[in-house]
């Protein structure tokens, strides 16, 4: 008996430093990269036209993001909302893997209207290495044709296949320079938003 509760132990154990370690690992690498916006310019010079941000966000990460973008472009901004709010805690994950793994999406409230928008930029936080499964559904529904997306992405520190999915299942889209964006912790505002608008000045 005690044999097993050691090798319990140990199992928890290891499992600890490694989850240490990782969160070591994201948190430099976080830092480093924000390192190289700490003396660039928040300001865009770049005008884009008419633009429209579609977003999905459960815990606030992609809607900061967005209202970020938006704020700097003078955009709209579109929320996706799914009808059925998801649940929380490990039924929340076991979900969304069964959706993706079936690609069966959520039903959302409204799908957005992009006729009068010149630049789309569209955002959602990456769920098992992909895109959230809200995301999917309008994605399947808006046709892009004439228009130029601009994907971007927020996650813990993976981005998976969440552009190579984008752009497989966003029909008829010009698909512009993608961004990813870290969960940051809040003192690294400033530098999330010269990253911000150093990607918009790019497109």
């Amino acid at each position: 008996m005690k044999y097993v509760l050691g090798i319990i132990l140990t199992i928890i154990v290891i499992g600890g430093i490694a989850g240490l370690l990782h969160l070591y690992r994201v948190s430099a690498k976080n830092k480093k990269e924000m390192a190289q916006y700490a003396d660039k310019s928040a300001e865009v010079t770049n005008n884009l036209g008419k633009v429209l941000v579609v977003y999905y966000s459960l815990t606030g990460h992609t809607k900061d993001i967005a209202e970020k973008i938006a704020a700097k472009t003078n955009a709209d901004l579109f929320e996706i909302k799914t009808k059925e709010p998801y649940p929380t805690g490990a039924k929340l994950y076991t979900m969304a893997k069964k959706e993706i793994k079936n690609k069966q999406y959520p039903a959302i409230e409204a799908v957005p209207n992009v006729t009068d928008y010149d630049v789309i930029f569209v955002g959602a936080p990456v769920w098992w290495y992909t895109m959230a499964p809200p995301l999917f559904t309008v994605l399947e529904q808006v046709d892009f044709q004439g228009k130029k997306v601009v994907p971007f992405s927020t996650q813990g520190s993976n981005i998976g296949k969440f552009f190579e999915d984008f752009a497989a299942t966003a029909k008829n889209a010009t698909v512009l320079q993608r961004a990813d964006f870290n969960n940051m912790d809040k003192k690294y505002d400033k530098q999330v938003e010269a990253k911000i608008a150093d990607w918009i000045n790019g497109l």
